[in-house]
């Protein structure tokens, strides 16, 4: 070989002094710009929502105040969201922490561009929810003609709609249809809405139509006096940090940026947004996973017995 020599051969003894300093000046660097990089995902002064110790303890803590909330009537929790969201699968999620193990009762898809749940499904868990129904409904779409038909909401909140109404995305129900209730009383009414977008999507930036349809179903909510409550789902997609530690969504920069796009785009404060990773490709439940699913299911529930409870005393 001569003087020639492979570079995968030359050991650091023989390099030159300088490019020893060059290689360890790029390590030096890259050092500097991962922790610059990772001060600016995460927040420098502290976590910026409580809780900040996700420990067994408050897990116990939050089922025991979910289990003790009991009405009278059934409250019933109405589950709107895009395509894709994750809607069906915040309610595996839920029915799964109720049941101790993954499960998967509300159906789910792989293809991210139309809507899995198709008809209004009812769905409810002896643990968790035993006084509380939770209803899935299609998936929103951007085009008219498409997905969940905006008009179906008043329907839906007002109690109109049964169990088992098959959506059709050219118009609302029709009065003559089977499906149609005329006289529903308030057991059948729907006391509090759980809109569930993508963190992702809103970290993106969601198309003008959809944005659209969302402001409609917002305004008819709103004109029907029903809490609202918004989830952010996929938050291990938004931030790698989150991915690796769930306990760090409350630190990222990304997820808080998030919300409040969010606020802005639905109008709703800040308090009644909710971070979550469903269980979607897991195994096992597990208490870090658990305890932002659970402070979004007591939020909600305890805003649907307050609906409740402010119709029994106008009564």
């Amino acid at each position: 070989m001569g003087q020639e020599q492979s570079v995968l051969d030359a050991s650091p003894a023989r390099q030159p002094a300088v490019e020893i300093e060059h290689f360890l000046g790029i390590l030096s660097g890259h050092h500097i710009f991962r922790k610059i990089y990772r001060a600016k995902m995460f927040s420098a002064t502290g976590p910026w929502r409580q809780p900040s110790n996700w420990s067994a303890e408050l897990e116990r803590s939050v089922l025991s105040e979910i289990r003790e909330l009991q009405s009278e009537k059934k409250p019933n929790l109405l589950i709107l969201g895009p395509v894709g969201a994750g809607k069906s699968s915040f309610i595996n999620s839920i029915i799964s922490i109720g049941k101790g193990r993954i499960c998967s009762m509300a159906g789910t898809g792989e293809r991210r561009d139309v809507s899995w749940t198709l008809d209004l499904e009812r769905y409810t868990e002896g643990s968790l929810l035993r006084r509380y129904r939770l209803f899935d409904s299609m998936g929103i779409e951007p085009s008219d003609g498409h997905g969940f038909h905006t008009d179906d909401l008043t329907f839906l909140i007002k109690g109109h709609i049964k169990n088992g109404y098959r959506f059709n995305p050219a118009g609302p129900i029709d009065k003559t249809s089977p499906y149609y209730r005329h006289n529903p009383t308030f057991q059948d009414q729907m006391h509090c809405v759980t809109f569930v977008m993508s963190a992702k999507a809103i970290h993106a930036g969601i198309p003008s139509a959809y944005e659209q349809k969302i402001k409609q179903l917002q305004e008819k909510i709103t004109r029907e006096h029903i809490p609202r409550i918004l989830i952010l789902t996929k938050v291990d997609e938004l931030c790698n940090e989150v991915a690796k530690d769930i306990t760090k969504m409350f630190w990222s920069v990304k997820v808080k940026d998030a919300i409040n796009t969010a606020s802005e785009m639905f109008g709703i404060e800040q308090a009644l947004i909710h971070p979550v990773k469903n269980y979607e490709v897991d195994f096992d439940i597990e208490t870090q996973t658990n305890i932002p699913l659970l402070l979004a299911l007591r939020q909600t529930m305890q805003y649907a017995a307050d609906r409740i409870q402010k119709d029994g005393d106008d009564d």
